[in-house]
C-alpha cells in the first residue's frame, strides 16, 4: 500500500511559474510560504530595515544565498491568553513558538529543475510557571473549539521539517518527501497559518480533520492539470509525535492520507482566490486503540478590491481518527489597512465528535476578532478577543471570553 501511495504522489503536472511555486505547493504555514509572507511584509513596510537598521544582517544573508543557494529566516511568536472563567484554577496561559527555517538549493540553482532541502527547527514551550495556551481549551471545558491550539509545551527543540523538495520536467511536477508538517499541505488555504489574524483552531485547521505529529515522515505532490484546476495528494506517518521525529513508528504502516482538487481563476491569484475540496483518511492506530476515520473538507476564499479577503470553510467527518468534531463551519473576513495591518473577524460552529468524546455534547460556537498591528517591518502585535458559546464540557457556563496578545519578531 505504501508503494502505491508513493507512486500516486509522483504524478506529473503541467508547468507552474517558479515565482508562484510556494503558493501551490504548500500553504502559508509551510517553510517557503511563511518566508514568502515575511518578504512581502518587508517589501510593503514604509521603513526597509534591509537597507537601514539591519542592513549588515540582511546583506550577509543575501551574500550567503548568492554564493551557496542557502537561505534562512528566524522568527518568534509569544502569546498570552486569558479566559473569563475556568473549571480549574488556571484561567490564563502563555507560550511561545520559535523557528529557524529555510531552504538550501543543491541542484539546478537558477534552472527550471531545482532540487533543495527545506528545513525548520522549532521549539514550542510555555512561558512562566503556568500552562501553555494549548491547555486552556481543557480548562474552560471546550473540546472542538480551541482558542490557542498551536502554543503547546510538548514540542522540544527539533526538526519539524526536513525534506527534499524537487521540481522537475521543466517544473511540470513537484514533490516533497521526508519530515513534513502535514498542516502545510492538507486543505491548505489562505488562513491556514498561525501567523495571520486568527488564533482559534476553528479558523486555521479544521477540527474535523484527524491529525498526526508535526514532523511526520511522508511524501506529497500537487500541481495544476489545466490553467485553472489542480490536483494533489500525500501521506504521512499517522503515529508521528510532534517535537520528537523518528522512524520508530513508520513500520506500523498506519498512515494519514489525503487527495484534493481545487480551482483558481488564474495562476497569479491562486494564493487567495480559490475553492478546494479535500478527502482524508486516517488508518486505525492499533497500539493506541484509535479507530480509523475519514472526512471531507471544503474551503473558499477570494481577495476583493485589493484589501478584503473573505472566506468560508466547512468540514464533515465520521468522527474517527481522533478528530475533534463531526461537523465544522466557519466564515470570516480580513481587511488590509496601511503597512500590512489587518483587521480580522470570524464566526465558527463545531459539532464535537461522539467517537473521540462522549455522545450528546452540545454544539460549540465561537466569534473571534483581532487587529494585526505591524509596528515595524520586523515586529508585530496582535490583540485578540474570542467569545466561545456553549463549551461542551462546561455546563455551568454558556459563554466564555478569552483575550489574547501575541508578539512576533522576524529576522
Amino acid at each position: 500500500m505504501k508503494i502505491a501511495l508513493l507512486c500516486c504522489s509522483f504524478l506529473v503536472f503541467p508547468a507552474l511559474s517558479h515565482a508562484q511555486d510556494s503558493q501551490t505547493f504548500g500553504g502559508p504555514s509551510g517553510v517557503t510560504g511563511e518566508e514568502r509572507d515575511i518578504r512581502e511584509i518587508l517589501d510593503a513596510y514604509r521603513v526597509d530595515n534591509r537597507k537601514l537598521h539591519l542592513k549588515p544582517w540582511y546583506d550577509w544573508k543575501a551574500g550567503l544565498k548568492e554564493r551557496s543557494g542557502f537561505s534562512f529566516g528566524v522568527n518568534a511568536q509569544m502569546l498570552y491568553l486569558g479566559a473569563s472563567d475556568a473549571l480549574g484554577d488556571e484561567d490564563d496561559a502563555a507560550g511561545g513558538i520559535y523557528r529557524l527555517q529555510g531552504e538550501w538549493v543543491l541542484f539546478g540553482r537558477g534552472s527550471s529543475n531545482p532540487g533543495s532541502i527545506v528545513f525548520r527547527v522549532e521549539n514550542r514551550s510555555k512561558i512562566g510557571s503556568g500552562i501553555p495556551p494549548a491547555s486552556l481549551r481543557g480548562e474552560i471545558g471546550a473540546v472542538a473549539t480551541d482558542p490557542g491550539f498551536a502554543y503547546s509545551d510538548n514540542f522540544g527543540t527539533h526538526f519539524s521539517v526536513l525534506a527534499w523538495q524537487q521540481f522537475y520536467a521543466n517544473k511540470r511536477a513537484a514533490v516533497a518527501a521526508g519530515l513534513l508538517d502535514f498542516s502545510a499541505y492538507v486543505d491548505a488555504f489562505y488562513y491556514q497559518t498561525i501567523s495571520r489574524g486568527f488564533l482559534n483552531r476553528s479558523f486555521i485547521l479544521s477540527p474535523t480533520l484527524a491529525t498526526t505529529g508535526i514532523g511526520a515522515l511522508g511524501a506529497v505532490s500537487k500541481g495544476f492539470v489545466s490553467d485553472n484546476f489542480w490536483i494533489g495528494g500525500g501521506f504521512y506517518d499517522a503515529n508521528a509525535k510532534s517535537g520528537d521525529p523518528g522512524f520508530d513508528t513508520w513500520d506500523s504502516g498506519e498512515l494519514l492520507k489525503h487527495v484534493e482538487v481545487g480551482w483558481a481563476p488564474d495562476f497569479s491569484r491562486r494564493g487567495t482566490d480559490r475553492i478546494q475540496l479535500t478527502y482524508w483518511h486516517k488508518d486505525k492506530l492499533a497500539e493506541k486503540g484509535t479507530p480509523s476515520g475519514s472526512g471531507w473538507l471544503l474551503s473558499w476564499s477570494q481577495k476583493m478590491a485589493g484589501r478584503f479577503v473573505p472566506f468560508v470553510r466547512a468540514g464533515w467527518s465520521d468522527g474517527g481518527g481522533g478528530a475533534l468534531a463531526r461537523r465544522s463551519l466557519s466564515a470570516g473576513i480580513s481587511y488590509r489597512m496601511a503597512f500590512q495591518d489587518w483587521l480580522t473577524i470570524g464566526l465558527g460552529l463545531n459539532k464535537p465528535s461522539d467517537k473521540t468524546y462522549q455522545p450528546g455534547l452540545s454544539d460549540e460556537k465561537v466569534l473571534e476578532a483581532s487587529y494585526l498591528w505591524q509596528i515595524t517591518a520586523n515586529t508585530s502585535l496582535l490583540p485578540d478577543l474570542q467569545m466561545i458559546l456553549d463549551p461542551a464540557q462546561n455546563p455551568e457556563e454558556s459563554r466564555i471570553w478569552t483575550a489574547g496578545l501575541r508578539l512576533r519578531f522576524v529576522f
